[in-house]
Protein backbone atom coordinates (compact mmCIF):
# COMPACT_ATOMS: atom_id res chain seq x y z
CA UNK A 1 0.00 0.00 0.00
CA UNK A 2 1.33 3.41 -0.94
CA UNK A 3 1.76 5.83 1.86
CA UNK A 4 -0.47 8.64 1.81
CA UNK A 5 0.55 11.81 -0.08
CA UNK A 6 2.16 14.52 1.93
CA UNK A 7 -0.35 17.27 3.20
CA UNK A 8 -0.27 20.58 0.28
CA UNK A 9 1.74 23.65 1.61
CA UNK A 10 -0.82 26.13 2.18
CA UNK A 11 0.11 30.35 1.70
CA UNK A 12 -1.58 33.33 3.31
CA UNK A 13 -3.97 35.16 0.92
CA UNK A 14 -2.51 38.00 -0.72
CA UNK A 15 -4.50 40.97 0.09
CA UNK A 16 -5.36 44.17 -2.51
CA UNK A 17 -6.46 47.07 -2.19
CA UNK A 18 -9.92 46.44 -3.97
CA UNK A 19 -10.29 43.54 -1.06
CA UNK A 20 -11.09 46.28 0.93
CA UNK A 21 -13.98 47.57 -0.44
CA UNK A 22 -16.99 46.60 0.35
CA UNK A 23 -19.72 45.64 -1.83
CA UNK A 24 -22.97 47.40 -2.64
CA UNK A 25 -25.93 45.81 -3.28
CA UNK A 26 -27.09 45.39 -6.52
CA UNK A 27 -30.58 46.95 -7.16
CA UNK A 28 -30.88 46.48 -10.85
CA UNK A 29 -28.87 44.86 -13.62
CA UNK A 30 -25.96 47.00 -15.01
CA UNK A 31 -28.04 49.84 -17.84
CA UNK A 32 -27.07 48.95 -21.05
CA UNK A 33 -26.56 52.17 -23.69
CA UNK A 34 -29.64 52.84 -25.24
CA UNK A 35 -32.04 55.85 -24.47
CA UNK A 36 -35.03 53.93 -23.70
CA UNK A 37 -33.32 50.82 -21.53
CA UNK A 38 -31.57 53.98 -19.59
CA UNK A 39 -34.57 55.61 -19.22
CA UNK A 40 -36.89 52.80 -18.67
CA UNK A 41 -39.50 53.63 -21.95
CA UNK A 42 -41.58 50.51 -22.46
CA UNK A 43 -41.65 48.55 -25.89
CA UNK A 44 -44.59 49.39 -28.08
CA UNK A 45 -43.94 46.14 -30.27
CA UNK A 46 -44.95 48.00 -33.64
CA UNK A 47 -42.43 46.18 -35.75
CA UNK A 48 -43.76 47.32 -38.61
CA UNK A 49 -42.77 50.97 -38.16
CA UNK A 50 -38.90 49.70 -38.04
CA UNK A 51 -37.73 51.26 -41.35
CA UNK A 52 -34.14 50.26 -41.24
CA UNK A 53 -32.42 49.07 -44.41
CA UNK A 54 -30.80 45.56 -42.88
CA UNK A 55 -34.71 45.52 -41.31
CA UNK A 56 -35.97 45.94 -44.96
CA UNK A 57 -33.61 43.53 -46.49
CA UNK A 58 -34.47 40.78 -44.30
CA UNK A 59 -38.21 41.46 -44.31
CA UNK A 60 -37.76 41.47 -48.22
CA UNK A 61 -36.65 38.03 -48.14
CA UNK A 62 -38.94 36.48 -45.86
CA UNK A 63 -40.59 33.41 -46.39
CA UNK A 64 -43.27 34.02 -44.24
CA UNK A 65 -46.71 33.25 -46.03
CA UNK A 66 -49.50 35.71 -46.61
CA UNK A 67 -52.80 35.17 -45.01
CA UNK A 68 -55.90 34.44 -47.50
CA UNK A 69 -56.68 38.25 -47.86
CA UNK A 70 -52.92 38.40 -49.44
CA UNK A 71 -52.28 40.55 -46.12
CA UNK A 72 -48.71 40.68 -45.00
CA UNK A 73 -47.90 38.76 -41.66
CA UNK A 74 -48.48 41.16 -38.34
CA UNK A 75 -45.65 42.14 -37.06
CA UNK A 76 -47.22 44.60 -34.26
CA UNK A 77 -48.16 42.86 -30.85
CA UNK A 78 -48.52 46.55 -29.06
CA UNK A 79 -51.50 46.10 -26.62
CA UNK A 80 -53.42 49.14 -25.15
CA UNK A 81 -51.62 50.51 -22.25
CA UNK A 82 -55.33 50.45 -20.53
CA UNK A 83 -55.87 46.74 -21.20
CA UNK A 84 -55.14 46.05 -17.63
CA UNK A 85 -55.35 47.77 -14.69
CA UNK A 86 -52.50 49.28 -12.64
CA UNK A 87 -52.71 46.96 -9.85
CA UNK A 88 -52.45 44.14 -12.31
CA UNK A 89 -49.61 42.15 -10.89
CA UNK A 90 -47.62 40.95 -14.02
CA UNK A 91 -46.20 42.50 -16.31
CA UNK A 92 -48.03 43.91 -19.71
CA UNK A 93 -46.44 44.25 -22.70
CA UNK A 94 -46.47 47.91 -23.62
CA UNK A 95 -47.47 49.77 -20.57
CA UNK A 96 -44.62 48.24 -18.59
CA UNK A 97 -40.66 48.33 -18.32
CA UNK A 98 -39.96 44.97 -19.30
CA UNK A 99 -36.13 46.37 -16.93
CA UNK A 100 -38.39 47.12 -13.91
CA UNK A 101 -40.56 44.31 -14.05
CA UNK A 102 -37.53 42.25 -13.79
CA UNK A 103 -35.16 44.23 -11.82
CA UNK A 104 -38.58 44.03 -8.81
CA UNK A 105 -39.05 40.10 -9.87
CA UNK A 106 -35.49 39.05 -8.70
CA UNK A 107 -34.96 41.35 -6.04
CA UNK A 108 -38.32 40.33 -4.02
CA UNK A 109 -38.96 36.89 -4.80
CA UNK A 110 -36.78 33.54 -5.64
CA UNK A 111 -36.72 33.59 -9.68
CA UNK A 112 -34.66 30.95 -11.69
CA UNK A 113 -33.60 32.40 -14.97
CA UNK A 114 -31.64 30.18 -17.42
CA UNK A 115 -30.27 30.55 -20.65
CA UNK A 116 -27.48 28.49 -20.98
CA UNK A 117 -28.71 25.67 -23.11
CA UNK A 118 -28.19 26.90 -26.67
CA UNK A 119 -24.33 28.02 -25.00
CA UNK A 120 -23.96 24.68 -24.25
CA UNK A 121 -25.75 22.91 -27.42
CA UNK A 122 -23.55 25.16 -29.63
CA UNK A 123 -20.35 24.16 -27.08
CA UNK A 124 -21.37 20.33 -27.89
CA UNK A 125 -21.68 21.09 -31.72
CA UNK A 126 -18.21 22.30 -32.13
CA UNK A 127 -16.60 19.36 -30.35
CA UNK A 128 -18.71 17.05 -32.72
CA UNK A 129 -19.73 18.63 -35.95
CA UNK A 130 -23.94 17.80 -35.83
CA UNK A 131 -25.32 18.08 -38.97
CA UNK A 132 -28.91 19.45 -40.11
CA UNK A 133 -30.54 15.81 -39.63
CA UNK A 134 -28.84 15.35 -35.43
CA UNK A 135 -30.68 19.34 -35.15
CA UNK A 136 -33.92 17.98 -36.57
CA UNK A 137 -34.24 14.84 -34.39
CA UNK A 138 -37.64 13.28 -34.79
CA UNK A 139 -39.65 16.21 -33.78
CA UNK A 140 -38.58 18.44 -36.62
CA UNK A 141 -38.05 15.89 -39.33
CA UNK A 142 -40.11 17.57 -41.33
CA UNK A 143 -39.91 21.13 -40.51
CA UNK A 144 -39.92 23.91 -43.89
CA UNK A 145 -36.60 26.05 -42.52
CA UNK A 146 -33.37 25.06 -40.89
CA UNK A 147 -32.99 24.09 -37.86
CA UNK A 148 -29.43 23.97 -37.22
CA UNK A 149 -27.97 26.87 -35.04
CA UNK A 150 -31.33 27.40 -34.04
CA UNK A 151 -30.70 27.34 -30.50
CA UNK A 152 -34.20 28.33 -29.22
CA UNK A 153 -35.97 24.99 -30.47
Amino acid sequence: MAPPPPPKKTYPKVQFAYDAIQPKPSTEPPLPTSYAAQNHVPNPYVNSNLTHEKIAAIRAKSTMVKDDNDNDVNLDYSQPSDLYPESFPHFVRGRDSLREYLTQLFTTQIAIYDGAMGTMIQNYSKRNKLDEEEYRGDKFREWGCNVKGNNDM
